[in-house]
């Protein structure tokens, strides 16, 4: 094992140790919330203060005269933007704040610009969350990483080359923007050469990367763990890093406006999330109001963030949807059937709203002559099914158009397209689920 992590490692908490050990003190206590069942109590504690604060402390939640949770509206991203400084806390209010506020930028999937206040201890405890989910999966910070982004939107012009590696952090960073076959390659070469341990990344990217990796006979020669973002894990992606590269992935639950949510179990499957609760409390309602959803129905991904005084954000509809996986001490700690955004639902010819990214056959999502799909809503009874398949392979048009119509309706009209590519978006991100319908 390298010495370098042990030392950077040894670095950062000696001088977080003279800094007031307040990442450490972060650390140990989203460990005490997540692992002791007494850790309830703690989360009470913080609900109920973040909402007395954000009462005392904002125009928008200063309106509202209950004090429980269920007292408080449910908000959404446009209700935010059209209040936007009604939910701003005075900078000499914010308890702990030190210098300026940090501000989270994202336009997330619904491409609308959006910006998150985020004040001092409430960034700290986004990076002692992300220290923490990467223990689980026996990743120690500093340890050799590939980070694959766009370069220049997150990380600005400190980073002069597409692959760059930062030794203080013991990162690599790959620039994802133009995957040619020739950055294909470089990265990984990056990936063996610094004996990357973690690769995390887009799914989309991850994707292109690993499927290029088998067909080209490339082994990552240090079997690194994937960890997949943005977007849902497909099952083909999981079954190729599994089997064919003899490496591990977990699929991550996060947003930029709030952190990691949560994960999945080591090579599990990519709709089961096990939710990290140190930081938010997770409701899920109904999808045409707000009531709870019932058990196994699907239904809007409600988060109430306790650690945010810069910007509180209750019972914000995130716009993604999921059922109820587990409950514990009355509280969600797994989802389930987690498929994607509330406007990306897909709905039967006689107007039910299913989880087709869930309910999808095998013979579609994991067949090995189906390279890549893409399934969208034209109508109300109108479906296009995109696929791009394997060179040389052949693929059943009937086939695909029985499976289709046993999810949205026999009477339903399937259009088959084949094509060469399924375009990714401005993010980098791909579709597999498009509502053009609604």
């Amino acid at each position: 094992m390298s010495i370098k992590p042990v030392l950077l490692r040894k670095k950062y908490w000696i001088e977080d140790f003279f800094h007031g050990s307040q990442m450490w003190k972060s650390y140990k206590d989203i460990y005490y919330l997540q692992r002791n069942p007494e850790g309830k109590g703690r989360r009470d504690f913080y609900l109920s203060e973040i909402l007395s604060f954000a009462k005392a402390n904002t125009v928008f939640y200063g309106k509202v005269t209950g004090n429980q949770l269920n007292d408080f509206p449910v908000i959404d991203k446009k209700l935010i933007l059209d209040n936007y400084n009604d939910f701003l806390v005075p900078r000499n209010k914010i308890p702990g704040q030190k210098g300026e506020v940090h501000i989270q930028k994202t336009s997330g999937s619904t491409g609308i610009p959006f910006q998150v206040y985020q004040d001092t201890r409430c960034r700290m405890r986004r990076i002692a969350t992300i220290k923490f989910e990467n223990e689980k999966i026996s990743f120690h910070s500093f340890e050799p990483m590939m980070h694959l982004r766009a370069v220049k939107h997150y990380w600005g012009d400190k980073f002069k080359k597409p692959i760059t590696y930062d030794p203080k952090l013991n990162i690599v960073y790959a620039d994802n923007a133009n995957l040619t076959e020739g950055r294909i390659c470089e990265i990984i070469h990056a990936i063996n050469r610094y004996k990357v341990k973690v690769v995390r990344g887009y799914m989309t990217t991850l994707d292109i990367i690993t499927k290029y990796a088998v067909e080209n006979s490339m082994p990552f020669r240090y079997h690194p763990t994937f960890i997949s973002v943005g977007e849902l894990l497909l099952e083909s992606l999981r079954f190729r890093i599994i089997n064919e590269l003899n490496c591990k992935i977990v699929s991550q639950y996060a947003n930029e406006e709030n952190g990691v949510f949560g994960q999945t179990e080591v090579n599990g499957g990519g709709s089961t999330i096990y939710l990290n609760r140190a930081n938010c409390i997770v409701e899920i309602l109904k999808l045409e109001s707000d009531e709870p959803a019932g058990e196994n129905e699907l239904g809007r991904i409600v988060v109430t963030d306790f650690t945010n005084h810069a910007m509180p954000l209750i019972r914000y509809d995130i716009g993604d949807i999921a059922m109820i996986g587990d409950i514990e001490n009355g509280e969600i700690s797994v989802l389930k059937n987690l498929s994607g955004r509330k406007t990306d639902l897909i709905y039967t010819t006689v107007g039910k709203p299913i989880d087709f990214f869930n309910s999808i056959s095998p013979d579609i999502y994991n067949n090995p002559n189906i390279e890549q799909w893409q399934f969208i809503q034209e109508g109300a009874t109108l479906y296009t099914l995109k696929i791009c398949k394997r060179p040389g392979s052949d693929i059943s048009e009937k086939m695909l158009t029985a499976e289709i119509k046993k999810l949205v309706g026999d009477d339903a009209i399937i259009h088959i397209e084949m094509v060469n590519e399924i375009p990714v978006m401005n993010s980098g991100k791909r579709k597999v689920v498009v509502q053009k319908y609604l």
